[in-house]
């Protein structure tokens, strides 16, 4: 749509609501590529409600809790107008977080404005189909929504089946989130030794002691050498599980292996000199990590849960292994070390796909489309 200085700006404003800075996290990513994108911002009015939040009293029903989705639906209701688009970017479940988005969608219909939910949840994503169950408030507020609003953007289809019985009517655009291929090196996957990497929160739940287990295994069996970079936060201090996973990566000699907290950038250049991305997680929604290590070409050795299945497929991009099993994860890394050719052709294939289905203009494009097709020019 071009406006009338023949600028290609459309007059639609949007309005994206959802965690900013500080908080970090796949939602606050994906809101800040949408907010800072010139592209969008070209063509749409954007404008930000930065809704983060205290964690130690995150979902928890409260005054506090109660007052501050009262207050978000407030910042909506003055910042949307008749024609806006509200994009408002949240987990949906539990209850009270849906009922904070009912609240928001609201105050965003009051003023005219049409809502797109964008659902960051984990349980639809992994859970089988048919699987995923909410309790009886949230199953109402779903109900509210599915009446209020105009779709609920999807980041993989897998979530489709789960989230149809609660919103049988409303769309369910997959659009899986992205990072700008042509911003990240690729790497030539064919270092030596070749460099391992693991990227992510120093949580169990991450499989951070199961790579541990895989590379003692490696280690008694004589495979091929590779340097290990365990790349997050191992500040101490942010939380005690956290604290508990670095310690035992000292204890068990490995504390050099820790780069502590990164830039993007900095990440990015990891990325273009690794060969192997581990990541023996054992639940996610949509990872990043495994979308910027598609994008750097690194293969990849991950668990075989929902979530990683949708965005790579073995052994095109790399070997899934079961969860919590250190000697499979050691077998498949093993067999990849001893392989440069078979990492090399993963590493093309992992950047084509990348292109094809995670960059940023493909996100872009099909967020566009909505806001096009849901929003109106201001008059």
């Amino acid at each position: 749509m071009s406006g009338a200085d023949g600028t290609g700006f459309s007059g639609i404003r949007v309005v994206v609501v959802a965690h900013g800075p500080p908080v970090k996290g796949g939602i606050t990513t994906v809101a800040m590529d949408l907010v800072e994108d010139p592209q969008l911002n070209a063509e749409f009015e954007v404008l930000f409600l930065n809704t983060s939040q205290n964690d130690a009293h995150r979902g928890s029903f409260g005054v506090a809790n109660i007052r501050r989705a009262l207050g978000d639906a407030v910042g909506t209701f003055r910042l949307a107008r008749r024609g806006a688009v509200v994009h408002t970017h949240s987990v949906q479940d539990p209850w009270l977080v849906a009922w904070r988005q009912v609240a928001i969608a609201v105050a965003a219909r009051l003023r005219g404005a049409s809502v797109l939910l964008h659902n960051h949840n984990q349980p639809p994503y992994m859970e089988r189909p048919g699987e995923y169950r909410v309790g009886r408030l949230n199953a109402l507020a779903f109900r509210m929504l599915d009446r209020l609003c105009a779709a609920d953007i999807l980041i993989a289809a897998a979530g489709e089946p789960n989230l149809r019985p609660y919103l049988p009517t409303i769309d369910l655009p997959v659009i899986a989130n992205s990072v700008v291929v042509d911003a990240v090196e690729p790497t030539t996957a064919d270092h030596e030794p070749p460099v391992v990497l693991f990227i992510g929160e120093l949580l169990e739940r991450k499989g951070v002691i199961d790579l541990l287990d895989a590379v003692d295994l490696l280690e008694a069996r004589g495979a091929p050498t590779f340097e290990l970079r365990i790349i997050g936060d191992d500040r101490p201090g942010l939380d005690p599980l956290k604290d508990e996973v670095v310690a035992e990566v000292r204890r068990r000699g490995r504390g050099d292996t820790l780069t502590g907290p990164l830039s993007r950038a900095d990440v990015y250049r990891n990325l273009s000199e690794a060969d192997l991305y581990v990541f023996p997680t054992y639940t996610e929604g949509q990872p990043f990590t495994v979308i910027e290590s598609l994008a750097a070409g690194v293969p990849i050795v991950a668990t075989d849960i929902q979530a990683i299945t949708n965005m790579v497929t073995d052994p095109e991009n790399g070997w899934l292994v079961g969860v919590r099993d250190p000697a499979a994860l050691a077998d498949a890394m093993e067999q990849l070390l001893r392989d440069p050719d078979e990492r090399r052709r993963i590493s093309e294939a992992n950047r084509r796909l990348a292109r094809e289905r995670f960059d940023r203009s493909v996100f872009r494009e099909r967020i566009a489309e909505l806001y096009r097709r849901h929003g109106r020019p201001r008059r």
